[in-house]
């Protein structure tokens, strides 16, 4: 390899200039070497013609995947170490460190400042952490002692690249495009059914082509990617859109990128920095950079993305269905059929996944892919159906720590409350259902001060079954559960949690999900008096929770056992605010019904009417007392649930509630479980059966 051996002859002619500097001359970084001056001359004019060489090795790296000089010869001083043991030897003579054998950011820029005549701080910057080379993955910084500085991290040639530096160089950085970098379909020119519209596709257009660099500005990323390709399809590109997870790419790595428009999302990045963006305007194409509100534009040209609604929804969902010839889905909850949602007999199955699922193009179309993979071998189209659930996977996949995804097949007939907080219930799931054809048929909701989604209470003591109730909303509503962690989510880093809770919300509507804030008031609290800064900045958590809960434009429900402890401001903000009462003795009899195996695996001898009656528990309370009399009468060969069963689980839920569970407690019911003392402290003894079937000895 031509490249590694120029390096190799490098590394060798660097230690011997390093050797032949006086020990008390100590030369700057900037000015290079002194000795050796006609060898070194030499090596330069060779480095120089081989920049210009048809070598695979350097058409690859530096053509294919546009690695500067700088990286080029990074990565050839990476092969060099590990081809030849004496460049190895010569690195840790340069470094001045017997125990590294490997290139660190140091050597590369002392190396490429003294032969190749790189400018040292350039060279320094772009080999630090790998640079270029290192975000393709072509090089890795290897584990190094605590203490050291980054510019002294050894790099060395990552290991899927050993074989092609031994067998085949053109073959060197294969696979290594850049790895974030996603094609949507390319959209068809001369459409005019671009999601925005015309009207500012060929705004942004005309912007672009005066501009050459345009900023997408807005609060929502999927509007701004959407808008970005709406934007090629004006233009009859394609658009290849490149995802900045941690750093800007550099100016290189993008000018690898020539056909079509480059779409730039700087969306996950914490923080835009004005001056790297500013270098993004030598880019020879034209460029769309995509950044949220809070982007300064510096003097570019901005333009406003709006978040995508239901009106572009309906031309995304209308065209992808056309394409890949979805058929109706045959199992679609009641009430959410086409035509049910909108103005009689107007809807298509268009408009019914634009009103649940509001995504742009490609997450579509990668729905429809994902969903078409699963089917069998000859099948059709897939249903809406299963589109549906591909749609609220790619948004479970999305969820970052801070939440947790639950899964949930309840439904409001699987919740046992009375019948005016269970009207309550279908009332949000009406609203839900029917925002769209408020909001863009009737006009109305776009400028309420309390925002466009719908965030609901649902307050009540403990096991009364307010968590359950909003899997049972989730599950009606076809949406994905998302609980917050609280634990994940408060911080005491000033700043910190606001940052947490930014990221939930914006998943959450990215993710197809109902979001659960499970014991609500230890984060939506009152606000204090301000006595110090710890006071204050509460307060301004607090403030920030009023305001995203106003932009959040989904289903947000908060459980509390304290609504007095809530801020009053939250509960004016609130849609709903539904209360849980403790049951009645009629809804305590199906409780019992429900939390207990079927007909099958009972004796008998179960008075479910008496327990419902004589126990004032809770729903949650119930629930646990079923589970843990099945699991006793698994234990037995018959494996029925007895009296004896229930009244030893009962027991022991009293018990943890800190409740009397002696047999003045149960009563009549005693005689099934004979118990003893008066506060709970007596344990349980057998009631002479000896089976399962209850057979008396």
């Amino acid at each position: 390899m031509i490249g590694a051996d120029l390096m190799r002859e490098a590394a060798l002619l660097g230690a011997r200039c390093v050797v032949a500097t006086p020990a008390d001359e100590v030369p700057h970084a900037d000015d290079g070497w002194s000795g050796l001056p006609r060898e070194r001359a030499d090596l330069l004019r060779r480095l120089r013609a081989h920049e210009t060489s048809r070598d695979p090795a350097r058409l690859r790296l530096c053509g294919d995947l546009g690695l500067d000089a700088t990286a080029y010869w990074l990565v050839m001083l990476c092969a060099a170490v590990e081809l030849h043991p004496d460049a190895a030897a010569a690195v840790s003579l340069i470094g001045e460190d017997a125990h590294v054998q490997l290139p660190t950011p140091t050597v590369v820029a002392r190396i490429l400042r003294g032969i190749r005549q790189i400018p040292y701080a350039r060279a320094l910057a772009g080999s630090a952490g790998g640079g270029a080379a290192g975000r393709l993955g072509l090089v890795e910084v290897t584990e190094t002692p605590p203490g050291l500085p980054h510019s002294q991290h050894p790099l060395r040639l990552a290991r899927s690249e050993i074989a092609a530096l031994h067998g085949d160089p053109a073959g060197l950085g294969r696979n290594r495009e850049l790895r974030l970098v996603t094609q949507p379909s390319p959209p068809r020119p001369g459409r005019d059914d671009v999601a925005f519209g015309q009207e500012i596709a060929v705004r942004a257009v005309r912007l672009l082509t005066e501009r050459r660099v345009l900023l997408l500005r807005g609060p929502s990323r999927r509007g701004a990617r959407q808008l970005a390709c709406d934007v090629a399809a004006t233009m009859g590109a394609s658009a290849t859109v490149i995802s900045a997870d941690t750093e800007l790419p550099s100016p290189v790595e993008l000018a690898r990128v020539q056909d079509g428009v480059l779409v730039l999302d700087l969306f996950p990045l914490p923080a835009v920095p004005p001056g790297p963006l500013n270098q993004l305007a030598a880019h020879p194409g034209p460029l769309v950079v995509l950044v949220d509100d809070t982007v300064v534009a510096e003097g570019h040209a901005v333009l406003e993305a709006p978040a995508l609604g239901y009106p572009e929804a309906v031309r995304i969902w209308s065209r992808v269905i056309a394409e890949a010839g979805l058929a109706s889905g045959a199992d679609r909850e009641p009430g959410t059929e086409p035509g049910s949602a909108g103005a009689p007999g107007t809807e298509t199955t268009g408009d019914w996944l634009a009103a649940r699922f509001r995504v742009a193009a490609e997450e579509a179309q990668e729905a429809v892919a994902e969903a078409r993979q699963l089917l069998p071998a000859g099948a059709g189209p897939p249903t809406l159906d299963q589109v549906a659930d591909r749609l609220r996977a790619q948004g479970a996949r999305r969820m970052g720590r801070q939440v947790t995804v639950v899964k949930s097949q309840n439904r409001l007939a699987d919740l046992v409350v009375p019948a005016a907080l269970a009207s309550q219930l279908e009332e949000i799931v009406a609203w839900h259902r029917g925002s769209h054809r408020v909001r863009w048929a009737m006009g109305l909701g776009a400028g309420d001060p309390i925002g466009t989604g719908l965030t609901c209470l649902l307050a009540g003591k403990s096991g009364t079954g307010k968590t359950f109730a909003a899997r049972c909303l989730a599950g009606e509503l076809g949406l994905n559960l998302y609980r917050i962690d609280l634990s994940q989510v408060v911080s005491k880093y000033i700043g910190e949690t606001e940052k947490a809770l930014g990221q939930v919300f914006d998943e959450a509507e990215a993710g197809h999900g109902l979001l659960l804030f499970d014991e609500a008031d230890a984060l939506f609290g009152r606000r204090s008096e301000v006595k110090d800064a710890h006071d204050r900045y509460a307060n301004i958590e607090v403030g920030y929770l009023l305001q995203r809960l106003e932009a959040y434009d989904g289903v947000a429900v908060l459980t509390t056992n304290l609504q007095g402890n809530m801020d009053s401001a939250f509960q004016r903000r609130l849609r709903f605010i539904l209360h849980f009462p403790e049951p009645d003795s009629g809804l305590r009899r199906q409780l019992w019904e429900r939390s207990l195996p079927g007909a099958a695996w009972r004796h008998g001898d179960l008075e479910l009417d008496q327990l419902a009656e004589r126990f004032q528990l809770t729903g949650g309370a119930i629930h646990n007392i079923g589970l843990a009399a099945a699991h006793l009468a698994a234990a037995t060969p018959a494996g029925l649930v007895t009296a004896e069963h229930i009244i030893r689980a009962t027991q022991r839920e009293l018990r943890k509630a800190g409740r009397p569970a002696g047999a003045a407690v149960f009563g009549s019911l005693a005689g099934a479980e004979p118990v003893t003392g008066t506060n709970g402290a007596g344990a349980a003894r057998r009631s002479g059966r000896d089976s399962p079937t209850g057979a008396r000895r």
